[in-house]
């Protein structure tokens, strides 16, 4: 848990909604590990901490867009378990915190 999050509530979110927008690089002995955690004792916050997803919320107020930076591995573990969710605190950001992260790739977020 990082001083950023360890405040925030956390929240299940579906899979399909998280953008990740820069490749992760990853570690298939961890990945497997975490596989191997969550099918054996589920998803436990002890075991298996949330990951951080930012929040934006577009010029259109129905349109919220989420993206995850970290985590890759906890993303990757679920992904290849086909789970449709996943335990997550969500960062309320704002265009320019994700410009950090994409520079020129951020997106209009209509």
């Amino acid at each position: 848990m990082s001083i950023y999050t360890r405040l925030i509530s956390e929240t299940v979110i579906p899979m399909s909604v998280i953008h990740r927008p820069i490749p992760s690089v990853l570690d298939e002995s961890k990945v497997k590990s975490l596989m191997a955690t969550i099918e054996t004792e589920g998803d436990n916050p002890d075991l298996v901490p949330p990951i951080d997803v930012k929040w934006i919320v577009g010029r259109d107020p129905q349109n919220n867009y989420y993206f995850a930076f970290g985590g890759c591995h906890r993303f990757e573990a679920h992904k290849r378990l086909g789970l449709p969710t996943i335990r997550a605190r969500i960062v309320k950001s704002t265009r320019e915190e994700i410009k950090v992260y994409l520079g020129s790739s951020t997106p209009d977020f209509p």
